[in-house]
């Protein structure tokens, strides 16, 4: 028992006075004169005796009386526990990750998290709240009641050691009694299985839990272009297995252009595929018909119909050696330009983006400065050696080391293709065993530091690549190869002048570090905007020649299209998506976990009260000095 005013114990000394009274009678008797007292002998010892029990009844009763009323005024109360007796302090996390958009009773899990944590703080409590998103110090129900119901679902969700660094980030004093209410679904949690709680701080978990884990979403979506279609492969995924088919459509703007089925059969993947035509999709969009989460109900995805892919194919003057380059590059996606060295206009070397350097045996300075610039500022270039060249001839030409390390004048036959090499990403289906391969007759070989894309059987490289770097082993000159008149001609030349471009991605994930490079020259001051319907925003961008290079870690924050702005021309659409990882959903085994868990928060609050209870007592040392108060008038009035 602990007394809140316990100087008011030393009243406790007063007791002595009525102690003192009744053992000091100052009463005066007086005596009356009886013919014979004898007759009242009897009767007198019983009075005497009677008498003293009496006084002694009621010194008693006084002296408790006293006693209580003297301990009711120093307020003496019990605690609960110890932290009952420290000044407290709240701080209160509450998960708005997307998952949290999972139904509950009967609406989502957050919208029922806020209803039932508002009822249970107190108009006067003082607490601080903090979400994936917000935070709010030190303050009441009335100060946060318009931003609290306003709180909306947030991508991803903090991990366990930063929501305690930031609920300690919130307390004022170092004294008081912490408590922290962590309000979560528990779903993709991290930190995982390693959940410890902390001594200055009482930590409780109130565990959300959905009516249902069943949710569909949208997990990716790759473009496979062909020579003549393009294809969009979607891939669709449920968090449980199930039979069910899911609607996926897929919008230009708000304009719908198909429907397909995304089948499961019992799994948790089903692919779907689109064959977009001709048309733009600037702004398309794919989208789930179901219920769960709505943020991976949508994929965003932009297709920007691209300028024709500028190619220089650059020979000696003695005589043009690039009629099968322009079989190949005919079609209207490509541009190509033939020129001699002799007649070449270096002006057009800023707005290309691949040069095929087709059996040059000498190179001016003037050439040699330009086409290393080219290639330092991104450009792709294809080198094609001539018959007189040797290992001198491209030394210290954009690799610090020699390209060529040694030649050769035997027919070697060319055996082994890299399927997996970009070139060959959708050229083949399948491995082939009994493929019809070309042969060299004269040859240089290339430095092994480059990666081979095309071998010998000696293993050594015919073409190989570094860093848009592309490099043959002989001349294509039917003399010395009958590479041209193979089959893997075509897709060789077509797929390098393809990822010769820098082409925007289908979409990004807003907080990736995406590059996005673009072809555009800048003033002093000048900078490239985001503009979404929503908002405009400034990502981070570096100028590099005549290019932007756009890094998007940090901008946009929101999913959506966006178009990428130099003033008021529109450079590119793209688009962006939140992660994925928060569709996953997978749920924190507390088994494993020592944590104060509780199912409900009305139930979390009421053990946080209880805990904090403090048993007072001064009311009942208050009732009991007044029983004793009227016991001794009744020993007074009633007791003979």
């Amino acid at each position: 028992m602990i007394f809140e005013k316990p100087d008011v114990l030393y009243f406790l000394f007063l007791l002595i006075i009525p102690i003192l009274i009744h053992l000091f009678q100052l009463r005066k008797y007086k005596t009356t004169k009886f013919s014979n007292v004898a007759l009242l002998e009897k009767i007198k010892l019983q009075s005497r005796k009677s008498s003293t029990i009496k006084k002694w009844l009621v010194l008693m009763t006084r002296l408790m009386g006293l006693v209580f009323l003297i301990l009711a005024f120093s307020k003496p109360y019990i605690p609960n526990t110890e932290s009952a007796l420290k000044d407290t302090e709240v701080a209160i996390y509450v998960d708005n990750s997307f998952s949290m958009e999972l139904p509950g009773n009967q609406v989502s899990l957050l919208e029922e998290i806020k209803q039932n944590l508002w009822d249970q703080l107190g108009e006067q409590q003082q607490f601080s709240l903090f979400t994936n998103t917000n935070s709010w110090k030190h303050i009441t129900k009335r100060d946060i009641k318009n931003d609290f119901f306003n709180i909306e679902y947030a991508p991803g969700s903090l991990e366990f050691q930063a929501i305690m660094l930031k609920a300690e980030s919130m307390y004022k004093s170092q004294e008081t009694s912490k408590s922290l209410f962590i309000i979560t679904d528990a779903l993709n949690f991290e930190d995982t299985p390693n959940l410890k709680t902390t001594e200055t701080i009482d930590l409780n978990f109130i565990l959300k839990e959905p009516k249902s884990l069943e949710n569909f979403y949208i997990s990716s979506a790759k473009l496979e272009e062909g020579n003549s279609n393009s294809i969009l492969r979607v891939e669709v995924k449920s968090s449980l297995s199930t039979d069910k088919d899911i609607t996926v459509s897929l919008y230009d703007g708000l304009n719908l252009i198909a429907k397909a089925r995304a089948t499961f059969k019992d799994k948790l993947t089903s692919n779907v595929s689109f064959e977009l035509g001709d048309t733009d999709f600037k702004k398309g969009r794919l989208v789930l018909e179901t219920d769960g989460m709505s943020y991976d109900n949508t994929l965003f995805f932009s297709l920007n119909q691209n300028d024709p892919i500028q190619i220089i194919a650059l020979s000696s003057k003695e005589k043009e050696k690039s009629s099968f380059l322009s079989s190949i590059y005919k079609s209207d996606r490509f541009d190509l330009n033939v020129s001699t060295i002799t007649n070449f206009d270096y002006s057009k070397i800023s707005n290309t983006d691949l040069i095929i350097l087709n059996e040059i045996e000498n190179f001016s300075p003037i050439l040699k400065t330009n086409l290393e610039e080219f290639y330092r500022n991104g450009g792709t270039l294809v080198i094609i050696p001539s018959e007189n060249a040797s290992k001198t001839t491209y030394s210290n030409f954009v690799m610090r080391q020699a390209i060529y390390v040694n030649s050769n004048s035997n027919k070697r036959d060319i055996t082994t293709i890299s399927y997996n090499h970009p070139l060959f990403a959708s050229v083949f289906s399948e491995n082939i065993q009994n493929f019809d391969y070309p042969s060299t007759f004269k040859s240089l070989e290339i430095n092994p530091s480059l990666s081979p894309i095309l071998k010998y059987s000696n293993g050594s490289s015919f073409l190989a690549e570094r860093d848009r770097l592309y490099v043959f082993a002989s001349s294509l000159d039917t003399r010395f190869s009958n590479f041209i008149n193979s089959p893997l001609v075509v897709p060789v030349f077509y797929n390098i002048a393809l990822q010769s471009k820098s082409n925007p991605l289908l979409y990004s994930t807003v907080g990736d570090a995406e590059t996005v490079t673009v072809k555009t020259t800048l003033s002093q001051d000048e900078i490239l905007q985001l503009v979404s319907s929503e908002q405009q925003v400034i990502p981070k961008q570096t100028k590099l020649g005549n290019t932007v290079q756009i890094n998007t870690q940090y901008q946009p924050e929101i999913a959506g299209h966006y178009e990428l702005k130099q003033k008021d021309s529109t450079l590119l659409n793209l688009s962006f998506n939140y992660n994925r990882e928060e569709s996953n959903l997978q749920p924190l085994d507390f088994g494993t976990q020592n944590l104060v868990k509780f199912n409900t928060i009305q139930e979390a609050f009421n053990s946080y009260t209880e805990a904090r209870k403090i048993l007072e007592l001064w009311k009942w040392m208050l009732i009991f000095a007044l029983g004793f108060f009227l016991l001794e008038l009744l020993i007074l009035r009633f007791l003979n």
